[in-house]
């Protein structure tokens, strides 16, 4: 679960201080995945037409003594094919559960357009409202506030990561009651915001309307379709999961959903998510210096998307490659030590010929 921000600035000088001292990392021994029985196969570089040597660079990157110091796994994917893999803090975790932080919120966005398909939610441009009426107060302004003003971060809530997170995790009654307690700010749909309050919402939705939990909806709709049958998701105090963070996954894991996207929402021939809405959800409906689309960031340099989760982790696809990466990191540090993994999907962008 998230920590306080002193906690995590603490921990981030702490942990800085240490790899001074002593080396935090195996030695490099290569990229080479290990065959196991989890539904991914195996290739090369060179039969997935990938630059070995630019490859090579990005893996010793994660293991050098002076970047990357939070790192803990970075695969790579290629026309659906595992064709590189490693750990640089430990082997075991190949299988070890990873909280994904914010990637949970990308999550919470293709859980959106599974629930647009099964009708569950008439369409994103729904007032929240409609479908959460006990837990709005007498500010008629919130009213107005949709779901598609969530997905894009334009709510207009007063809520601060750096506050009303950690509040939200120790709440102890209504969670959505909660973040629609906090005042206006903004005219909704006027502003971006980033924040981790309105995806709670959103998520709130979808279990209301589904009659189950989001991680029932997550598991039966989406993660078990697509081979995913180990994972948690944190809920807060009320029962609720939190619609921004605290999903729980494995790597190789987190990667099946990128070859899931990858492949514009098909898993063995069967359509697990619309096109039209991965189209949608992954195009510019918002954000600020970097684009933003429902949950994903952008970066058309590189001709992709990431989910993005604090610690500096990320899952970037590449849909014209057929790429996809993924970087995991220790969730609970300060930025100081995050170093910049889109380097690693620049690099790995460019080794995919």
């Amino acid at each position: 679960m998230k920590k306080s921000i002193i906690l995590a600035i603490f921990s981030g000088f702490i942990l800085t201080s240490c790899l001074k001292d002593k080396s935090l990392k195996l030695d490099y021994e290569g990229f080479t995945p290990v065959q196991l029985n989890d539904g991914w196969e195996i290739s090369s570089p060179a039969k997935e037409h990938v630059d070995q040597a630019l490859l090579e660079e990005a893996f010793q990157r994660v293991y050098s003594e002076d970047r990357f110091a939070m790192a803990i796994s970075l695969l790579v994917i290629r026309n659906g094919k595992l064709i590189g893999e490693a750990y640089p803090k430990s082997p075991d975790d190949i299988s070890r559960l990873h909280n994904l932080q914010s990637i949970t919120k990308s999550f919470t966005s293709l859980l959106t357009g599974i629930a647009l398909q099964q009708g569950l939610i008439g369409s994103i441009n729904d007032p929240v409202y409609q479908y959460l009426p006990e837990d709005f107060d007498d500010d008629i302004r919130k009213r107005e506030i949709s779901l598609r003003n969530c997905l894009t971060m334009r709510a207009g809530l007063d809520f601060d990561n750096g506050e009303q997170t950690e509040e939200l995790i120790r709440h102890e009654g209504n969670s959505v009651k909660y973040v629609l307690s906090l005042p206006m700010i903004y005219d909704t749909g006027e502003l971006f915001q980033y924040n981790d309050g309105v995806p709670h919402l959103v998520g709130s939705v979808i279990a209301k309307q589904s009659g189950t939990s989001l991680e029932d909806f997550a598991s039966e709709n989406l993660l078990n379709r697509i081979g995913i049958t180990d994972f948690r998701w944190e809920k807060a105090k009320d029962g609720l999961n939190f619609g921004a963070f605290s999903l729980y996954l494995t790597p190789r894991d987190l990667a099946k959903a990128g070859r899931l996207l990858a492949q514009n929402g098909i898993w063995e021939g069967e359509q697990i998510i619309e096109s039209s809405w991965i189209t949608q959800a992954t195009d510019v409906q918002s954000g600020s210096d970097t684009p933003y689309g429902y949950y994903f960031w952008l970066y058309p340099a590189i001709e992709g998307y990431m989910m993005y989760g604090h610690g500096g982790q990320i899952l970037y696809v590449c849909p014209s490659k057929s790429l996809v990466v993924v970087y995991t990191a220790y969730p609970y540090s300060n930025e100081i030590v995050w170093d910049d993994p889109v380097q690693l999907a620049e690099i790995i962008y460019r080794a995919a010929l």
